[in-house]
């Protein structure tokens, strides 16, 4: 199993960062990874809520399952797979600064059968993915009028 944190600093406030980063249609946007995302639950985004994602993960494209285990507006979103090649976890928490807000990204995996064998190189592809997703999301964010 692996885990991997990541953290950044967005020159937004807290409502409008978690808004942009819970929000399923804007992963794309921020995340390399992504190709699609969507809720596949009736709205409001919540607890028990559920949504598919499409991805490029080492040049092979695969799809994801998730269910929303926790959604605590704005401090807190976590989601675990229900479906994908690796049972994975993604969790985001937000610090409130003012006209800031910290971010903290953890994702945590865990490879099983030949997955196994690759687990550090999953791992460190992870922390790079999730280290340039929340600075294009910070850039994203910052470039917008206030």
């Amino acid at each position: 199993m692996f885990t991997v944190t990541e953290s950044i600093t967005i020159a937004r406030p807290v409502d409008e960062v978690f808004a942009f980063l819970a929000d399923g249609r804007n992963r794309a946007k921020w995340d390399t990874s992504v190709i699609s995302e969507e809720l596949t639950s009736p709205p409001p985004l919540g607890v028990g809520s559920t949504l598919h994602t499409r991805m490029r993960v080492m040049s092979r494209e695969v799809e994801f399952d998730w269910r929303v285990t926790r959604f605590d507006s704005p401090r807190r979103m976590a989601i675990e797979s229900t479906a994908g090649m690796l049972p994975t976890s993604f969790l985001l928490e937000f610090t409130d600064a003012g006209e800031a807000t910290g971010v903290v990204a953890t994702v945590a995996g865990e490879p099983r059968g030949m997955l196994r064998l690759g687990e550090p190189m999953i791992a460190e592809s992870v922390r790079a993915t999730l280290a340039t997703g929340l600075a294009r999301a910070k850039r994203l964010l910052e470039e917008r009028p206030r």
